[in-house]
């Protein structure tokens, strides 16, 4: 089997996060399973498709920086991308991706956690992530596009934390510093444990053997087509609006809260961050006995069906609150969704925490 390898110049955070799907189309269309690997030029927050931004980002000092924020279409949590990190993207045919995904991430991650390995590094893959010595090295997401499966991810060579802990929101200043500690203890780089960075054009090169090793295939060094790089343009110009960039924010603008309050007699609002697998960010509007609108984000990863988002949301919309449980369960066996951190079960639990909210309760009870 020939695969592509190519390598790219660093690119801006609409090109980064837009490279793959251009090739997805490619892939999609006949093309040859690729590995992309490049970098970012300079830092940008990265905001995953499932998230709402007013709920992740400091956009304060991400505006007095000029650090862009750019809202990919993968799933997974807000990342400050820097150029410290050296990115790739595994771009392959539909039939040639293990259907569960536990499976899809040690294919195609198993070659990043043995060229770690060469270097001395005891690498581990933890689901999505790479881990050394219990800190993550290499973040990785995957998503479906049109009759192809993408693998996304990084390998950290560098870290910049205090950077990275102002740009996300936080609700005190105590809690940055204690978040700027945590990220220090839950993430490594290659710096901090090998003293060192190694050259990229070395990365590279130890990427594409072990890739053909496990693969067996053979990668040819390529570079992108031009309708490739003509849609590439395009829809990095696409991700610079703000309808894009916003989306989930503005599909339901009065759901801004991070608590739970009773509006009056008849209306409460609430929110409530649930831990699952990935973190299920819930806020409701409740109108007597009903779920009168809900906002469901997190760090979760949709692969099948892309809306399936938009459509739990609409489906559960104006259904009775004794109901929830019924309907959900309804639209996961109907929708057979693919998902990566959530479950049915889940999001009913996470609900449950939100009914038993005295808020809640005053305003759902006969």
């Amino acid at each position: 089997m020939s695969w592509r390898f190519i390598s790219l110049p660093p690119q801006d955070g609409y090109h980064m996060v837009t490279s793959f799907v251009a090739t997805a189309d490619y892939v999609t269309k006949g093309g040859k399973n690729t590995l992309m690997v490049f970098y970012a030029k300079g830092p940008f927050v990265n905001v995953g498709v499932n998230q709402e931004v007013w709920l992740e980002v400091d956009l304060d000092f991400t505006r007095k920086m000029g650090i862009p924020v750019v809202r990919r279409d993968l799933g997974g949590g807000t990342v400050v991308i820097t150029p410290g990190e050296h990115d790739y993207f595994v771009v392959i045919r539909e039939e040639d991706a293990p259907r569960d995904s536990g499976s899809l991430y040690k294919q195609y991650l198993t070659p990043v956690v043995d060229v770690l390995r060469e270097y001395g590094l005891d690498a581990q893959l933890r689901e999505q992530d790479i881990v050394v010595n219990g800190k993550k090295i290499s973040g990785n997401g995957a998503m479906t596009h049109g009759k192809s499966v993408v693998i996304a991810g990084n390998i950290l060579l560098s870290l910049d934390i205090e950077l990275m802990s102002k740009s996300i929101k936080v609700p005190s200043e105590k809690f940055r510093d204690k978040m700027a500690k945590n990220m220090a203890e839950w993430l490594t780089s290659m710096e901090r444990e090998l003293g060192k960075v190694p050259s990229r054009d070395e990365i590279n090169k130890k990427l594409k053997v072990t890739y053909e090793n496990e693969l067996g295939a053979t990668f040819e060094e390529s570079s992108l087509t031009p309708d490739e790089i003509e849609t590439w343009d395009k829809l990095a110009e696409e991700k610079k609006a703000e309808e894009w960039i916003f989306y989930k924010d503005n599909r339901h603008p009065d759901l801004r809260t991070e608590r739970c309050v009773k509006i009056s007699s008849s209306v409460a609002l609430c929110h409530v961050d649930y831990k699952s697998r990935k973190m299920l960010r819930i806020t409701a509007k409740f109108t007597h006995d009903e779920l009168d609108e809900v906002s469901i984000s997190g760090d979760f990863f949709v692969m099948n069906p892309p809306d399936f988002l938009d459509r739990l949301e609409d489906y559960l919309k104006g259904t009775k609150v004794k109901d929830i449980t019924t309907k959900i369960r309804e639209i996961f066996t109907n929708s057979k969704p693919v998902l990566f951190g959530f479950n049915a079960d889940d999001l009913i639990h996470a609900f449950d925490e939100i009914l038993s909210k005295p808020e809640v309760i005053e305003v759902t009870s006969p």
